[in-house]
C-alpha cells in the first residue's frame, strides 16, 4: 500500500502558507512530520504532490529519503493531484489524507482495512463548530449510505477526513471535482459499498486559522 499527501493545493484560506508545515507538537513537528513518521510504519511508499516551488523547501527540510516521493505537480484541484500520482505509482492500494490535519486521539492509520474493495473511510464524531465545513457522512450498520459536502443544512453527526482505497475508486475520480470526497460521494450513489470506521478522538482541519487555533488550545491544555 502506499500513501497519498495531496499538497499542492494554493493555501489561500492562510495566504499562501504552506499548511501542511504549521508544528503539531511542543517540539515542532509540521502536521506533514507527523503525518508520515506514522504512514512510514504501514506503507511501501509516501507520496507527497506539491507545487514546484515548494519542491525545494521540502527538499531543505530533509523530507526527502527512500519512502517518500516529492513529486512536483501543478494541477487545480486535488482529484487531479490524486490522478497524477495514481499514473505513476504501481501499488493496488492507497492510504489517502490531507496534510494539513491533525488527528487527535485514536489514530486511524493502522484501523483502516489495507485492503479495502473500493474504500475504507475514517470517520470522527463532528464538532459544533465543523457543521458546515467538512464532508458529512451518513451510516447504517456497516456502509457509508450518504456523503454531504460543507452543507450548512446537513445533520449527519459524523464527518470523514481519511481513507484507504484501492483502484475500484479510480473511475469515479473526476479531474475537475475540487477534492476526491465528490469521488466517494459517487461511489456511495452508484450503489458501491463503501465501509467505514469510527476513530476515537477528534479530526482537526488546520486549513483555517480558527480550526488550526483550536487544536493548539486542545494540545496545550
Amino acid at each position: 500500500m502506499d500513501a497519498i499527501l495531496p499538497a499542492a493545493g494554493f493555501g489561500l484560506r492562510m495566504k499562501g502558507i504552506p499548511k501542511f508545515l504549521l508544528p503539531s507538537s511542543v517540539d515542532y513537528e509540521s502536521l506533514l512530520e507527523t503525518h508520515i513518521s506514522n504512514l512510514k510504519k504501514i506503507c511501501d511508499i509516501i507520496w507527497v504532490p506539491t507545487r514546484p516551488e515548494i519542491v525545494q523547501l521540502l527538499d531543505s527540510l530533509g523530507f526527502v529519503d527512500e519512502n517518500i516521493v516529492i513529486l512536483p505537480t501543478a494541477t487545480d484541484t486535488m482529484s487531479e493531484t490524486i490522478l497524477k500520482v495514481l499514473d505513476v505509482s504501481g501499488s493496488k492500494t492507497f492510504f489517502m489524507s490531507m496534510p494539513d490535519t491533525f488527528f487527535y486521539g485514536q489514530k486511524p492509520y493502522s484501523i483502516l482495512d489495507p485492503t479495502p474493495d473500493i474504500a475504507d473511510v475514517a470517520c470522527w464524531k463532528i464538532r459544533p463548530e465543523q457543521y458546515g465545513k467538512l464532508g458529512q457522512v451518513k451510516q447504517d450498520a456497516k456502509y457509508i449510505t450518504d456523503i454531504k459536502d460543507k452543507k450548512k443544512d446537513c445533520d449527519y453527526i459524523y464527518s470523514w477526513g481519511a481513507m484507504t482505497f484501492s483502484r475500484k475508486l479510480e473511475p469515479f475520480i473526476d479531474i475537475k471535482d475540487p477534492h476526491i470526497g465528490y469521488a466517494l460521494e459517487k461511489a456511495v450513489n452508484s450503489g458501491s459499498n463503501l465501509t467505514y470506521k469510527n476513530i476515537e478522538g477528534e479530526y482537526f482541519d488546520c486549513g483555517t486559522p480558527d480550526e488550526y487555533l483550536s487544536l493548539l488550545t486542545k494540545l496545550i491544555n
